[in-house]
């Protein structure tokens, strides 16, 4: 580092307002503003045209209410919007003397407690955190250089979090800032950043890759670089290590790799085109290779024509998934007459995708039917490959997010996809129109993962009504049980006082449901609950033995009010004539006997179930290690099935510490598999938790059903593998992975 600051233009850092390294990052703002401004400008139409490919393909009205009202704001007010986001932008990263405003306005907050779904500034700021996290990401390479150039700048030796004024979070609340001023609600400006958002991937790296060059003509780090490795998987399958140990053995005399899929495909190439050579030996030829250029991509023109013929001819042909197992379409044509005239570049890539292939079919985590899917895609792969190599390094190339996409659709079964499913039925129509019609535009693929995105939408909005029943009986079932908390508390001092058996038992049912009601309706300050509790020690007191003429006197005075008292208590919760009458008889012949000064026999106090749960297991023995408690019930057509966990000791719960933490590390759109006695596995995604106390609600679009369980139970059963977290990284990330660690290590 003390290298490169030294070929850094001289900055004083006295003054810094005035200094030159304040007018240089104020220069770049600018340039970033002015360049996305344009940006934003020419994207309108696309924007506009894709609101209206979601209008056409949904039947919700009010999705497509949604869409297509967009679409009008857009259309007549856009350039409203591009000057909201100039100025935000504008007053968002003007440089001043203190860099902690620029961290205030940047950060958006970590949101990794547990929140209700209907908080929409709480959903606003999340998406815009992930918009951020994922943008820093796609634009990692350029940021490295950017913030130690902004840091030097600034007069830092390493960059401070938050300082760089040109940083992804703060063009997202740009964004965010823009499309308050269009008057949107949440849910429609939401809808307008995820739209800007697929494009804004693809377009950022290229505006600071721009700063980048702009600091290096002044002289700001000029020598600054940066290499970095992906972490492999552990993952292989047997077919693709033989081909990366062929590889891998053809350029170990290299370079050092690139760190990338993209530069250990252009070494190899390299190295390939070593051995074809004459006849001197690999050895030989490798160790006299200069340090590898970037070569230009290759284009359509570049590759053979009579193996491009043979490709399409391959892609055309009817998909046999074969006996048994999936074929590597990719591998038959790598040993194909056509493939041998390929140059070593196409050579390679046509080994590495094949390689891809293999682990894709290998992985456990996709379902046959997805895999199947997945399959058909192997040649129109092959050739987006062969004509764009950024393919390889850019997760936000066209065909690499539909791939991750059927990734995200393959979430929702697991090992159980079923082909009529809806989401198979458009996937297969997606993959067949890729299939039949793809050539060399890759904007095929753009179509393609913007219909699957607007279908998803509009299924997974069928969720919304089950997880809407599912968490209004989360929050009941929770005030139900702290009200029969209140409720237990009470009724312990009132039933360990002597009293007749009849006046036990209606304080313990009948009046025990009246002060239910009373506690889920009131807080335990409220009159009303007090009063319910006095009504009950009145009649404890009524039918005690009165010897003195005053106590008489009282009674007799106190009477109408507390029949009245006891009467409208009955009516709240619904007691019937009959049984009411009953009771009324039974307490005449009490009063009539307290008014003699004598009292019926008095019977035992009797224990109170300490939790409702603990009576709903009576009757059966409880283990120290506790039981799993399931109850199913069906409301308003949505089947919700309970699970908690009772009668466990403290003890045996610490034994589920680590599988707890697990369950505490679970968010929103989480998916976890649920594993009956049978071994039949259902995935289900996270779709709620209760502020109360933490209750998760899980549901999934292919039923009107919802699992709410509390975490101590979820916990049980991560711990006896009974459930289990689902792996929600992408398909192809996982095949590259083991690419790479098999190229490293084979």
């Amino acid at each position: 580092m003390n290298n490169q600051v030294s070929k850094v233009v001289s900055i004083n850092t006295a003054g810094r307002e005035r200094g030159p390294g304040l007018r240089i990052i104020n220069d770049c703002r600018q340039q970033l503003g002015d360049a996305l401004c344009r940006w934003l400008t020419g994207i309108r139409a696309t924007i506009s045209e894709e609101l209206f490919l979601l209008a056409d393909g949904t039947r919700d009205r009010l999705l497509q209410t949604c869409y297509l009202d967009l679409r009008q704001d857009i259309e007549r007010e856009w350039n409203i919007f591009v000057d909201a986001f100039r100025h935000s932008l504008a007053d968002a990263v003007t440089v001043t003397a203190s860099p902690a405003a620029e961290q205030a306005l940047a950060d958006i907050p970590d949101f990794a407690g547990l929140q209700l779904v209907e908080d929409e500034t709480l959903s606003e700021q999340i998406v815009l955190r992930e918009f951020s996290t994922q943008l820093a990401e796609t634009c990692d390479e350029q940021l490295y250089t950017l913030d130690r150039r902004i840091a030097a700048l600034l007069g830092h030796e390493e960059p401070v979090a938050g300082e760089n004024p040109l940083s992804p979070s703060i063009v997202c609340l740009a964004l965010a800032e823009g499309a308050t001023a269009l008057g949107l609600d949440a849910d429609r400006r939401l809808l307008l950043i995820r739209r800007i958002e697929r494009h804004l991937h693809l377009a950022l790296p290229a505006l600071y890759h721009d700063i980048n060059g702009n600091l290096i003509e002044r002289g700001i780090l000029p020598d600054l670089q940066r290499s970095f490795k992906r972490t492999p998987s552990a993952s292989t399958t047997a077919q693709a290590a033989t081909t990366a140990g062929a590889l891998k053995a053809a350029a170990d005399n290299l370079p050092p790799p690139a760190g990338d899929l993209l530069g250990t495909l252009q070494r190899l190439a390299a190295a390939r085109s070593g051995q074809m050579s004459g006849d001197a030996t690999p050895e030989a030829l490798l160790s006299s290779l200069p340090p590898l250029a970037t070569p230009p991509p290759p284009n359509a023109a570049a590759i053979s024509h009579a193996f491009l013929a043979s490709l399409n001819e391959v892609q055309h042909q009817d998909w046999t998934p074969g006996a048994g197992m999936l074929q590597n379409q990719v591998r038959v044509v790598r040993d194909s007459e056509a493939a041998q005239q390929v140059s070593p570049i196409e050579s390679v890539t046509i080994d590495i995708v094949a390689m891809l292939f293999d682990f894709i079919f290998n992985d456990d985590e996709l379902p046959a039917t997805v895999k199947s899917l997945v399959g058909q895609l192997q040649i129109p792969v092959l050739k987006v490959a062969m004509l764009d190599q950024s393919f390889f390094g850019n997760r936000q190339h066209p065909a690499r997010r539909f791939l991750d996409g059927i990734t995200g659709v393959a979430l929702h079964w697991g090992a159980g996809a079923d082909e009529d499913d809806p989401f198979i039925k458009r996937l297969e129509l997606l993959v067949t129109r890729i299939q039949q019609e793809f050539e060399t535009n890759v904007e095929i693929f753009s179509e393609a993962i913007s219909e699957l995105e607007a279908f998803v939408t509009a299924h997974e909005a069928e969720e919304t009504a089950t997880l809407e029943v599912a968490a209004d009986a989360v929050i009941r079932r929770e005030a139900e049980e702290e009200a029969a908390e209140r409720v237990q508390a009470a009724l312990r001092p009132l039933l360990e006082k002597p009293q007749p058996e009849a006046v036990r038992q209606f304080i313990a049912d009948q009046w025990a449901a009246v002060l239910r009601q009373k506690a889920l309706t009131h807080e335990a300050e409220h009159p009303s609950w007090h009063d319910t509790i006095e009504v009950a020690e009145q009649l404890i007191w009524s039918v005690a033995a009165k010897n003195d003429p005053d106590e008489r006197l009282r009674l007799i005075s106190a009477l109408p009010m507390l029949l009245a008292r006891l009467n409208a208590g009955l009516s709240l919760i619904g007691t019937d004539t009959d049984a009411r009458s009953a009771f009324f008889d039974a307490l005449v012949e009490l009063h009539a006997a307290a008014l003699k000064g004598s009292l019926s026999p008095a019977a035992p106090a009797a224990p109170v179930a300490t939790t409702p749960a603990a009576s709903a297991v009576s009757g059966r023995e409880v283990t120290s290690d506790g039981d799993l408690l399931v109850t199913r019930r069906v409301e308003d057509g949505v089947t919700i099935e309970d699970v908690m966990l009772v009668g466990a000791t403290p003890m045996r719960r610490a034994r589920d510490k680590d599988a707890l933490a697990a369950v505490q590390s679970l968010k929103r759109g989480d998916w976890v598999d649920f594993i009956d006695e049978f071994g039949q596995v259902t995935r289900e995604r996270l779709n709620w938790i209760s502020p109360q106390k933490g209750i998760l609600v899980f549901s999934n679009h292919r039923a009107a059903k919802a699992i709410t369980i509390s975490p101590e139970a979820l916990a049980r059963q991560f711990r006896d593998g009974a459930a289990m977290a689902a792996d929600q990284s992408s398909v192809f990330e996982r095949a590259i992975d083991g690419v790479m660690h098999s190229l490293n290590v084979a």
